[in-house]
């Protein structure tokens, strides 16, 4: 972590559906951007560096929890609900499931700035916290 990342908004993204070199991608597009990125391919993982670190935001998949029976932004919203969470998916529409627990829905194809524009609102809903 470079020594200007802590003032930065934290984004954890989470895509368990492409491969790591995708999502490594994705990632240093919004580091450009701004944003100090933390990425994860799964659920478990995910939960694990969204319980141990500071996250301004969440982008990601529609994915389920399989222990816990229930989907990955009801399981972060449940444990850090000021947190926003944005389900950033390839489907073209948001489910109702998806929505229950989510600020936001983004479709993947939804151009670059658009999905910043969004990124910038989901922050200013909420309190960005700074340091870590």
């Amino acid at each position: 972590m470079n020594a200007s990342a802590h003032l930065r908004p934290w984004i954890l993204c989470v895509d368990d559906k492409v491969p790591d070199s995708q999502l490594d991608l994705f990632a240093r597009v919004l580091e450009v951007s701004g944003y100090a990125v933390l990425t994860a391919s799964g659920a478990f993982e995910a939960l694990e560096i969204f319980r141990k670190n500071q996250v301004d935001l969440v982008l990601t998949e529609h994915i389920r929890v399989a222990h816990a029976g229930r989907t990955l932004s009801a399981t972060m919203k449940r444990l850090k609900p000021a947190v926003p969470v944005a389900i950033y998916s390839a489907d073209f529409a948001e489910s109702p499931e998806d929505m229950r627990f989510a600020d936001a829905f983004i479709t993947k194809l939804v151009s670059i700035e658009e999905l910043l524009s969004t990124i910038q609102k989901l922050l200013h809903k909420a309190p960005v916290a700074m340091g870590a």
